[in-house]
């Protein structure tokens, strides 16, 4: 059963900005308002028990290199742990969450094509493309924290690349991821994904 969690006020100074506490481990993260929804903006980073005889809790520090978790890339979760760790009141965004985040941007900015990443992603920390420049428009503060590629144990893509799980299920062993890349504006979705893989989690407030 999950714990009870905290969500500061959102501060007069900022309506759209606020924190997350979590009382299981006493981390507090940044949320965001974009539209009318409430996203974490930092990676998740709760570390989940392994309890015996479970095969899916995993999670994973980029090179196990914990300096990680202090640049606020988080934790890497393969799907099932990421889809039972939430805190009450949160979940892990679906396929339908992301599309309409995506669909805001697009409105918002009189998009004539998707190009809502660079709204996305955080103004630095990202491998240098000379085409694009990332504002961060909306907080939302996308840090390119890799994957955990579980085919060959090893991590992929830092600096380079940003995925993040959907709860959106394909079928028993795959389901639904949105990433970022640095040579791209785009926020792509690839529908069908290895579940053992290992991605970033930003969770979004149940409505």
């Amino acid at each position: 059963m999950k714990e009870l969690s905290s969500i500061l006020d959102f501060s007069l100074s900022d309506p759209n900005k606020g924190m997350l506490f979590d009382v299981r481990d006493g981390q507090i993260y940044q949320v965001v308002r974009i539209n009318n929804q409430i996203w974490l903006a930092e990676n998740f980073r709760y570390l989940p028990s392994i309890e015996k005889g479970d095969l899916y809790c995993n999670s994973w520090v980029y090179k196990n290199n914990n300096d990680y978790l202090d640049l606020h890339y988080g934790r890497l979760y393969d799907w099932n742990t990421a889809m039972n760790i939430a805190p009450e009141g949160w979940k892990l965004p679906s396929d339908k969450d992301f599309q309409e985040l995506r669909d805001f941007i697009f409105k918002d900015n009189n998009l004539v094509e998707y190009k809502e990443g660079s709204y996305l992603k955080s103004v630095d920390g990202w491998n240098y493309y000379k085409n694009i420049v990332n504002n961060d428009k909306y907080g939302f503060n996308a840090k390119p924290a890799g994957c955990h590629n579980n085919n060959y144990g090893k991590f992929d893509n830092n600096n380079y690349f940003s995925g993040f799980w959907s709860a959106t299920e394909d079928s028993s062993n795959y389901a639904s991821y949105w990433y970022l890349n640095y040579i791209s504006e785009d926020l792509y979705n690839y529908s069908s994904n290895d579940k053992c893989y290992g991605f970033s989690v930003r969770l979004i407030k149940d409505s």
